[in-house]
């Protein structure tokens, strides 16, 4: 195969295995974009008790996190690659400047959940657990919360063909959730993987989707 993407192609052959039966259809979600024969959809749980229920009360949502929960629906029948480091979450709430936020890392995710506090500034600085790392009481609280939300975050970057991907990206809204009324998802830098073909951006209103 022809493939401008060589890595990507070989990461490909294992990649469908974990492509998991879709209990939601992303074409009827409210919040989507569709061209080229993709469809993107997002999800947001910024309701609380939606979010407790889905992660339990350690959830990104009471610390003011974003989980967003974003659909690849690959149509075509080719394997296309995604640059999940150039997503961004857009906002433009009237009288204040755009914002682009960045996907948060998942330790950065899970660290803010148990730290909420964040670092005692007067105490020696140690370093913050993860998994594996100790045996206190807030290590094993990393280790679950990391538990609950690593198998469901979005990883995978090469969306199989006829299949569809779905998976967690989080944003940190300092809890004002609100701004979800002026956001969109910004997904650039699509490709096909065998010829490189670019496809065109898209965007994603979740303004559609928000809790009432």
């Amino acid at each position: 195969m022809n493939c401008k993407f060589p890595a990507l192609a070989l990461l490909l052959l294992f990649a469908a295995p974990s492509v998991t039966a879709q209990q939601t259809d992303p074409a009827t979600l409210p919040a989507r974009d569709a061209h080229e024969g993709l469809l993107i959809a997002a999800d947001p749980f910024d309701d609380a008790a939606r979010s407790k229920e889905r992660f339990g009360k350690k959830s990104p949502h009471s610390v003011g996190i974003l989980a967003l929960e974003v659909y690849f629906k690959n149509d075509t029948a080719k394997a296309i690659h995604v640059d999940l480091e150039r997503i961004r979450l857009s906002i433009e709430a009237p009288g204040q400047d755009r914002q682009q936020l960045r996907p948060m890392l998942l330790e950065t995710v899970v660290n803010s959940i148990v730290y909420p506090e964040g670092l005692n500034p007067i105490a020696p600085r140690k370093p913050r657990p993860f998994p594996g790392s100790g045996t206190g009481t807030k290590d094993k609280d990393v280790k679950k919360v990391d538990e609950v939300l690593r198998p469901l975050a979005l990883e995978m970057d090469v969306l199989p063909p006829k299949a569809t991907v779905r998976g967690l990206l989080f944003f940190d809204l300092g809890r004002k959730f609100e701004k979800l009324r002026y956001s969109q998802l910004y997904v650039p830098d699509l490709a096909f993987v065998a010829d490189g073909k670019a496809l065109m951006f898209f965007e994603v209103d979740l303004s559609k989707a928000v809790q009432k």
